[in-house]
């Protein structure tokens, strides 16, 4: 796992250095094993996971790089309509808003990060 955290790093940064990216928006995990659920089908891919490690190998490898990481909070983010601001639960990974929006989930959650200007600050234990 470390390997390919410290791949998974590198390609991020890389891509970021490549687009220009001043700043790399990760959600602040906190307790997320507890906060999870989980199924016989994704519990060994959950608890061999590395949240922790991959945001601190993503923290120095952006800083050797110049850019900035922040953290922003992860509460609502696949559930906010980023255009009217409504919030409802996507039907299963799809989501779709009462004003016409939709996309998939993860999506959604990444637009709202990257949109995000609520700073959280520095690293957190995941």
């Amino acid at each position: 796992m470390k390997d390919i955290d410290h791949k998974l790093s590198r390609e991020i940064v890389n891509t970021a250095k490549t687009h220009d990216v001043s700043v790399i928006k990760l959600e602040r995990l906190q307790n997320i094993r507890s906060t999870t659920r989980t199924s016989r089908k994704n519990n060994h891919s959950l608890h061999t996971w590395s949240f922790y490690r991959l945001a601190t190998f993503i923290e120095y490898k952006a800083k050797l790089a110049g850019i900035k990481v922040e953290y922003v909070d992860p509460a609502y983010t696949s559930q906010i309509c980023p255009i009217c601001g409504s919030v409802h639960h996507a039907n299963d990974r799809n989501y779709t808003c009462r004003c016409g929006f939709h996309t998939h989930r993860d999506l959604l959650g990444a637009i709202n990060i990257c949109n995000s200007t609520e700073y959280i600050g520095n690293r957190y234990t995941a």
